[in-house]
């Protein structure tokens, strides 16, 4: 009985740790997935929000007091993609950037994505730890300042 009960255990254990192996091979996988395409342009994330106000990340960030924290499209060129997985991009016009964070990892998008993009999310101001902007760097931001904008997105329409 006693070699049974441990045969048993021992199989429910490899079973257990063999799925939680995959699982965890799942998510570092980081799976780049269309979610809808919009004349030609794809989506990324939740489905687009279609809304007629659209503002460009220039003139958001310069207006940035009067819409911190309201859900809107921002638009703007693709600068840099994150290189590690794809999971953030910088939105940029005319030389001013925001950082766009992919709804913490919730999506990806291609590391070679360029073009222009709405964004639907809400932007806020943050500041980085010096650790943030290292590990940043490393996956290819670039030098950021401790104080940057930042748009949590839920979705994201590239337009190549």
């Amino acid at each position: 009985m006693k070699k049974l009960f441990l045969i048993t255990y021992l199989v429910i254990a490899t079973v257990s740790i063999a799925q939680n192996q995959e699982a965890k091979k799942e998510h570092k996988e980081k799976k780049v997935v269309v979610t809808q395409v919009i004349d030609g342009a794809k989506v990324y994330g939740n489905k687009w929000t279609n809304t007629e106000e659209k503002m460009n990340i220039e003139k958001a960030i310069a207006e940035h007091e009067m819409i911190i924290g309201e859900d809107m499209v921002f638009t703007g060129n693709i600068g840099k993609v994150c290189q590690g997985s794809g999971c953030w991009m910088m939105l940029e016009s005319n030389g001013v950037t925001a950082r766009v964070d992919f709804n913490h990892h919730s999506f990806f998008i291609p590391k070679d994505t360029q073009g222009t993009a709405e964004v639907y999310g809400k932007l806020k101001s943050k500041m980085m730890s010096k650790k943030m902007r290292k590990h940043l760097k490393e996956d290819g931001a670039g030098d950021l300042a401790e104080k940057i904008y930042e748009i949590v997105a839920t979705s994201v329409k590239i337009k190549s």
